[in-house]
């Protein structure tokens, strides 16, 4: 999936169009990887697309596990409204380093 091309498509389009206004900004696109900011810190998220596995994967600005769907309008949604306020133990870091109480 090439996010150029994906973007330009209406199915991303509209949603895209609806959630930049408020909550999304695109920040910088490359061919398997999106960064969008959040609003209001607008800290980077990535979408980053798998080809060998042929889903998309969504992490929050701390690295937080979002999910991993199917379509890219899909994942703009799903990481509009995420709650990547906190680190939970559920959707920890990466690295698998928990912030100290």
């Amino acid at each position: 999936m090439n996010f150029h091309y994906e973007l330009r498509k209406s199915s991303c389009r509209r949603p895209l169009k609806i959630l930049t206004q408020w909550t999304l900004r695109v920040l910088e696109v490359r061919r398997h990887e999106l960064v969008i900011g959040r609003s209001p810190t607008w800290a980077p998220c990535h979408i980053r697309y798998y080809p060998a596995v042929g889903r998309i994967y969504i992490r929050g600005p701390a690295g937080q596990y979002i999910g991993w769907t199917d379509t890219l309008a899909a994942a703009i949604e799903l990481l509009a409204y995420a709650d990547t306020s906190q680190v939970l133990p559920g959707n920890g870091l990466l690295n698998g380093k928990e912030p100290l109480q």
